[in-house]
């Protein structure tokens, strides 16, 4: 293909696309977007994690000086890296949540949240463990129900990856319009406001720059990815992406431990 022209902003998921398995993002990826961005294209970070669980992580993967914007919590919120302006977006209501949490512990699932102090369960597993150190978040133990007091950005089951379908089938059965929910990872489901996704983050990116989606490219792996995939002007999906993401996506990248964000950056916009 030939190179992208005109580009503005490139977006990149975190776990399973920028990083790879061992939670490394690599030196060639990191030379790929402090090249892009001497070209004068703007670089953000889009998450389903929170921002104050990615903020320290900057510093580790060497990007602190090479991201622009962070939207965490699948657009829910929105942070303008330059400036530490902060945007919240779209949450559940705290009926909700509490309803979500006791359909979900009622059949043995963990539901989680996060806040500024780190990641909230019912209690302990292997499942949560692995999860906590995948995103170096802090846990704390405690009762559910009556931490979450307000509305969150979203609500997380914590699952054994051998029952996932298992789980969105239970939320296919069981869903209403008040929420929408999704896999995020092997051992992650999601439910955020209806209104909110990837996507929504990302046009406020571009509203604030000054810019059409047609202007971004963004890189994705899973079904949190895809309304983000769809709406950009170019997208790309790793091989290791889920099937739905891969088909949202106009182009297949490498795997993310084959450094696919940095070898599309170097062969089409470089």
């Amino acid at each position: 293909m030939e190179k992208i022209k005109d580009l503005k902003l490139i977006v990149s998921d975190i776990d399973g696309t920028l990083i790879n398995s061992k939670s490394e993002c690599t030196p060639r990826t990191v030379n790929a977007i402090a090249e892009a961005r001497k070209k004068g294209i703007k670089f953000a970070l889009c998450s389903g994690r929170p921002i104050s669980g990615i903020k320290p992580l900057l510093k580790e993967w060497n990007l602190e000086d090479n991201c622009d914007y962070i939207v965490g919590m699948n657009g829910g919120e929105i942070l303008n890296w330059n400036t530490n302006r902060h945007v919240l977006s779209y949450t559940l209501d705290e009926e909700t949540v509490k309803e979500l949490i006791k359909l979900y512990e009622d059949e043995g699932h963990i539901a989680s949240y996060y806040d500024d102090t780190g990641l909230h369960v019912s209690r302990m597993s292997e499942d949560v463990e692995r999860v906590a150190t995948r995103t170096a978040t802090p846990v704390f133990v405690n009762d559910i129900n009556e931490m979450t007091k307000g509305p969150q950005s979203k609500l997380m089951i914590i699952v054994k990856p051998e029952l996932m379908e298992e789980v969105e089938a239970f939320y296919e059965k069981t869903k209403d319009d008040r929420y929408i929910g999704f896999k995020t990872a092997i051992d992650l489901f999601e439910m955020n406001n209806p209104l909110l996704a990837k996507d929504i983050g990302v046009k406020v990116i571009a509203t604030q720059m000054g810019i059409e989606l047609d202007d971004i490219l963004a890189f994705g792996d899973t079904s949190n990815d895809v309304a983000m995939l769809e709406e950009v002007g170019h997208s790309v999906c790793m091989s290791n992406g889920s099937e739905d993401a891969k088909e949202a996506a106009k182009y297949i990248g490498l795997s993310c431990d084959e450094d696919a964000v940095a070898v599309f950056i170097e062969d089409n916009v470089l």
